[in-house]
């Protein structure tokens, strides 16, 4: 994003304000503030011009907003389709959410789901602001989502009130983009701009030296690797899988149209407590001249913290355990307590490990994405393994990969699929990607 425009949103804004800079928002800022951001083509009215600055955003309108902030104007935002791999997002907002999520601005509810018609809170809108005006370098140290609003307040970004509110007006989104920009470098967990010779943003170009730092297929069973699973993908997902959360320096491949969908799926299947996404550089500019470049990003979505602060008596219990066994039968005994089967029904993540009256009624497909998150926490390996209408889980147990299908059990109340060498007639319909899984996760497990 270029400063100099910032700036001058910043003088229109101080200038018309009434009250002292940073004090709570007063009429005169948030009009000033939002004709700006209409002015330069970011907020966008109704059929008769009308701002609505009194109004509340939905999420799918947040990701509009952001995409046009931090592009500028200068990206085409179809190009990101690809990256909305949510399924509730309706069309008009696809490219949007598909931006914002390829340049680690927002994140979904879980795998499937973005939530676009709610409403923007301020832990919200203060979350992508920090991120997308170059305040993230503090995210998760000086601040998290959890106290974004407060630490937005605490810099003098949003009033007290606003920080809450249980809802952000676009007025006072408006003045939280200006006073974010307002600030100047220097100001706690905003990194100070990194200028080539001329002044301008270096830019991330590609590299050979990007590429993962150390060819781990070489010690892998070569039988996994496949034309679309290939050494090069396992490298890259590899390199993420040992860097954990640091994407500095991403390892990277290049993964054309005719894979991205099985490769996405596959990532997808890894997901437990961290989400693993594709990742495009923040300053990668020219994106859109290397379609096929993909880096793999490891990340805890935000609103998974409640929920593993949740299981924590459970994980601790789990750890104390001799063996995996016995710790994956605990986990699969603890599920059994807080779901009970009901087909096409769902559970999230954050419904199920939560305070809740009675069981919750879910299908396969939670209950093996709700084991993944548990497994996680207890950093036993595991994935979601199908047929074509049945979910369950693999995890590497005492040396070995074993079938486990907590809804079955649950559902018989036995343990009828519980740490199972087979599963009969249960055809994995992804063998080869199931067998990449295995060796991605625990290296040397197929040989």
């Amino acid at each position: 994003m270029k400063q100099l425009t910032l700036v001058g949103l910043c003088l229109v804004v101080s200038l018309s304000m009434s009250a002292p800079a940073f004090a709570a928002e007063q009429p005169a800022e948030i009009e000033a503030a939002g004709q700006y951001l209409h002015d330069q083509g970011i907020y966008l009215g109704d059929s008769s011009g009308n701002l609505m600055l009194d109004k509340g955003l939905t999420r799918a309108e947040m990701a509009a907003v952001l995409t046009r902030l931090h592009g500028e104007g200068e990206v085409n935002p179809d190009h990101y389709s690809w990256a909305c791999y949510f399924t509730d997002v309706p069309d008009w907002a696809k490219s949007y959410v598909g931006y914002c999520v390829a340049n680690l601005l927002v994140s979904g509810y879980d795998a499937s789901r973005y939530g676009p018609n709610d409403m923007v809170t301020p832990a919200m809108a203060s979350t992508v602001v920090l991120r997308c005006c170059g305040y993230g370098g503090g995210e998760g140290s000086a601040w998290t989502y959890g106290t974004a609003s407060q630490y937005a307040a605490s810099l003098g970004l949003i009033s007290q009130s606003t920080a809450q509110a249980p809802i952000i007006t676009r007025g006072e989104m408006a003045v939280l983009i200006s006073r974010a920009w307002e600030q100047e470098e220097g100001v706690p967990g905003k990194p100070a701009l990194q200028p080539e010779g001329n002044g301008t943003m270096q830019e991330y170009t590609i590299s050979v030296t990007h590429w993962s730092r150390e060819d781990f297929s070489q010690d892998a069973n070569p039988d996994v690797f496949t034309a679309t699973y290939d050494r090069a993908l396992y490298n890259t997902i590899r390199q993420t899988l040992v860097d954990g959360t640091s994407v500095t320096a991403p390892a990277y491949t290049m993964v054309g149209n005719n894979r991205y969908s099985d490769v996405k799926n596959l990532l997808t299947r890894m997901e437990g407590v961290m989400r693993y996404e594709h990742y495009v550089p923040e300053n990668f500019s020219d994106y859109w001249q290397y379609l096929d470049y993909f880096a793999v990003s490891a990340t805890m979505p935000e609103n998974y913290q409640a929920p593993l602060d949740f299981i924590q008596p459970v994980i601790a219990k789990a750890v104390k355990m001799d063996t995996d066994s016995e710790k994956v039968e605990y986990l699969n005994d603890y599920l059994c307590t807080l779901l009970t089967y009901e087909n096409s029904k769902t559970a999230g993540i954050t419904d199920t490990f939560a305070q809740h009256t009675g069981e919750l009624q879910a299908a396969c497909g939670s209950y093996a994405r709700a084991f993944k998150f548990l497994c996680g926490a207890a950093d036993i390996p595991c994935f979601t393994i199908s047929t074509s209408s049945h979910t369950w889980n693999m995890v590497y147990v005492d040396g070995q990969w074993l079938h486990v299908d907590v809804s079955l059990n649950d559902l018989t109340s036995s343990h009828s699929m519980l740490l199972r060498e087979t599963y009969p007639n249960h055809p994995d319909r992804a063998p080869e990607q199931t067998a990449f899984l295995k060796e991605l996760l625990v290296p040397n497990s197929t040989k």
